[in-house]
């Protein structure tokens, strides 16, 4: 029997119309995508499940972010320099040749909302494994790393700071590569945090497309007509063989099937 939400209240109500505003992917980006309401049905559900409360303006910041069951989207603009480095700008909808990237201007602030989400999905995850293995949620993800705990996000998480811990400046996503990053002292959580935004942001971009996904994949393993082992390093991205970028594969997929069926479990649709 699906799980019963609470009666939902008007604020409530209203806090799901924008999320679902942020959510609805671009028109060209529904294309050929066959997950195209995943990401409305997605914030719903974390809406209801009472993991997105609220979003937030954050004041004098380019960046969005997660923190406290809050979105924060952002006050200024994001700079071109920024934009051009933090956005993967490669990716064709084999329908019909339209980029696959977000734009810059509301595309990347949608794009950036739905990385924002994911981070709330993982959040919501991290406390239900936590409630069903018994432990405090501070600990999840020692216990990943340690190969302690086998649900499809600690497998990938799992995968991406095995990747991280080879040299922590280098990744599977340039928004690892925040140098806020670097004032974390303590290695092992400098690489967890990195780490995080890695799977999250591979995630993002299977849910925006999954020809987006792909695009990326046969960037880092060198897949990509014209593009080199130079140009990976100057992403600060790591180069990945393909019997790696097929389990990395497998795994993303396991996650996406596995949200899916939490979501239409609970009955959520938009």
């Amino acid at each position: 029997m699906p799980e019963q939400f609470p009666q939902p209240n008007k604020s409530q109500e209203i806090l799901c119309k924008d999320v679902e505003a942020f959510l609805t992917l671009p028109q060209r980006i529904e294309i050929n995508n066959p997950d195209k309401d995943l990401s409305k049905n997605l914030g719903n559900f974390l809406v209801k499940k009472g993991y997105i409360n609220e979003i937030k303006l954050w004041n004098r910041s380019w960046g969005f972010k997660y923190e406290d069951k809050k979105i924060y989207i952002a006050e200024n603009e994001m700079s071109e320099e920024n934009y051009n480095y933090y956005i993967f700008r490669l990716g064709v909808n084999s329908t019909n040749g339209e980029c696959l990237f977000p734009r810059q201007g509301d595309e990347s602030n949608q794009y950036r909302f739905l990385h924002e989400t994911n981070h709330a999905y993982q959040d919501y995850l991290v406390h239900k494994e936590s409630l069903e293995s018994n432990i405090p949620s501070s600990s999840w993800y020692d216990k990943a790393v340690s190969g302690e705990l086998d649900s499809n996000f600690a497998l990938l998480f799992q995968f991406c700071y095995e990747n991280r811990k080879k040299n922590i400046t280098e990744g599977l996503s340039t928004w690892g590569n925040v140098p806020d990053y670097n004032s974390i002292n303590h290695v092992a959580s400098q690489t967890a945090i990195r780490a995080i935004e890695d799977a999250n942001e591979m995630i993002t971009m299977f849910i925006w497309h999954p020809e987006y996904l792909d695009a990326f994949l046969n960037y880092v393993s060198l897949n990509t007509h014209g593009y080199t082992e130079a140009d990976l390093k100057k992403d600060c991205l790591t180069k990945l063989s393909v019997d790696k970028i097929k389990a990395l594969k497998d795994l993303l997929e396991l996650y996406i099937e596995e949200m899916k069926s939490s979501i239409a479990t609970n009955g959520i649709k938009s």
